[in-house]
This record gives C-alpha cells, structure tokens and sequence, in this order.
C-alpha cells in the first residue's frame, strides 16, 4: 500500500513487476533508487523512484543492460521518462487490449499482437496485465481454436510472443541473491507459459530461479536438484495423463530429495491433487497471477 510519504516495497514490486531483492540490489550498488526510511527502518519509495524503475524498464526492453542503464545516473533516468499514457490501469483500455489480442491471433498479425502487448504492459504493472490482458486473452483464444474459429498458427503466434515477454519479465527480476529454486515441466509437457509464470511468481517472492523449460527428463531433473540445490523445485502440469504417466517416478525422485520441497501446480494437477499429497508432493492451486504471487509466498515464505 502508499502512505502519505511513499510506497512501501511490497507496493512497489506489484506495481513494478520486480523482487525485494532486485530493488534492493538497484539501490545498494547503483545508486538508482533513493527511498526515505520510516522510524522502524522500513524502506518508502517516492514517486520519483517509480519513475526510475519505469525508464529502468524502458531501457531494458532496448536491450541494455543494467550496468549500461546505471552508467546514465538517476537525474538522466527521471529526464528520460516517458508520460504514463492515458487511462493507466483503465478496465476499459485493459479489456479493449484483450478483445484486440484474441483478434490479432485470428488475423496471424504479428505486428498487431507485439502493439497489443506493447499497450498493455505500459497501460498497467506486469501482475495487472498478466491477469487482465494475457490470462483470459490465452483462455478464449484456446477456446477459439477448439471450436475451429482461430488456426494453430495464430494461436502459437500470441503464445510465443507472450512468452517472449515473460521471459523478459524473469530475465529483469532474476537477479541479485535469494533461496534457489528450479521450475520446470514434465517429460512430454510443451507447454510452458504456466512454468514461467510459476518463475516470475517465485522471483517476486524473493527466490534465485533456474528456469528449465519444458520436457525435463526426470533423471536430468534430479541431476540439478544435485547441483543447484533448491529449496524448492516447481513443476507445472497442463495435461492430466503426463502427470499420471510420470507421478511414479516423480515420487521416487521426491522420496530421494527430501531436503527439497517439490511443488505442482496447473490445471493437469487438479485432478490429482489429493494423490500428489500422499506421495510427497505439494499441490498448490492458481487462480489469478496475483493469487498465485501471493499464495507462493505464503507457501514456501
């Protein structure tokens, strides 16, 4: 929440899309951010730092890297700022970028798909716009295509793009020190927007991630869990039956690592959830983005 004298962090990396740990990596070795401190030593950041981080994240989807980004300084950051469009965080604008999302992918318009993400994310913070553009834009342009009105091809043209930015997303926020943890999917599962979001959830719950992608084979699973070793390993499951196949193995695997807490999540999990508890593993339910943001920390804070 804001106060009279500022955002505390936790407002800050909702509104921002960044971790705890990145902010305060920013502050302590860039100089970027300048909060004032409450008489209890919690941090305030001013609305001037909000600016920062948001030419911080203009300037990273350049391509810049943060040591490049520091080198301007924050008297240039702040000049370089751009107005927030109009409407910011307007249900309006946010539903009218989802209407034009699911159209863009009827249309296989590239172009179209990259402007919508594009208002989007500077419309709103990343866990708005994660849970009122992309989610249900996902949802229906899935349900376009089961009934034939919407091609593979646009469909796997908006889930690229969309992970492309998730990734961006994870790549901006997964810095700086924090527990490890491995998020991946099951041999044969493809699809992987779930997982990333499971990353990007963790990042902002204060975790260093190991991405996997999709289709880990389970003995290369353990093989990191050897070598990272996580506190906890996340796996997101999209389709039942891979789950079944591979929950025997993945229990042995669990009864090996015990030291790791092994969580599942995604619709595939749903049917199991009472069965992955019996062997070890923690199901953990998602609704919204900010639902699952707040109930992994919770879970594994």
């Amino acid at each position: 929440m804001s106060t009279e004298r500022g955002y505390k962090m936790r407002t800050v990396c909702e509104l921002t899309g960044l971790s705890p740990a990145l902010l305060r990596a920013w502050e302590r070795r860039h100089g970027l951010l300048q909060p004032e401190r409450t008489a209890g030593g919690h941090r305030l950041y001013t609305d001037d730092d909000l600016k920062v981080l948001r030419s911080v994240q203009e300037h990273m989807e350049r391509g810049l890297s943060i040591g490049e980004i520091a080198v301007m300084g924050r008297r240039s950051l702040l000049a370089a700022v751009r107005p927030s469009p109009p409407g910011v965080q307007d249900a309006g604008g946010l539903a009218q970028c989802r209407a034009r999302l699911v159209q863009a992918a009827i249309d296989i318009d590239a172009s179209q798909v990259e402007e919508v993400l594009d208002q989007a994310f500077g419309m709103a913070s990343p866990i708005t716009a994660i849970d009122a553009v992309l989610a249900p834009a996902l949802d229906e342009i899935g349900e376009q295509w089961a009934n034939g009105r919407l091609s593979v091809a646009g469909e796997h043209l908006v889930s690229a793009k969309v992970i492309t930015r998730i990734r961006r997303l994870l790549e901006a926020t997964n810095q700086g020190p924090g527990r490890p943890a491995v998020v991946t999917c099951l041999p044969d599962e493809l699809h992987e927007i779930g997982a990333l979001l499971a990353a990007y959830a963790l990042c902002l719950s204060g975790f260093r991630v190991s991405y996997l992608g999709a289709a880990m084979p389970l003995e290369d699973l353990e093989r990191a869990c050897v070598r990272i070793r996580p506190a906890v390993v996340s796996i997101s499951s999209v389709r039942t039956p891979i789950l079944q196949t591979h929950l025997p193995r993945l229990a042995e695997l669990v009864a090996r690592r015990q030291e790791v807490r092994f969580l599942v999540g995604g619709r595939g999990a749903v049917p199991l959830a009472d069965e992955l508890g019996e062997h070890g593993l923690e199901y953990f339910s998602t609704g919204s983005f900010k639902e699952l943001v707040d109930g992994l920390s919770e879970l594994v804070g």
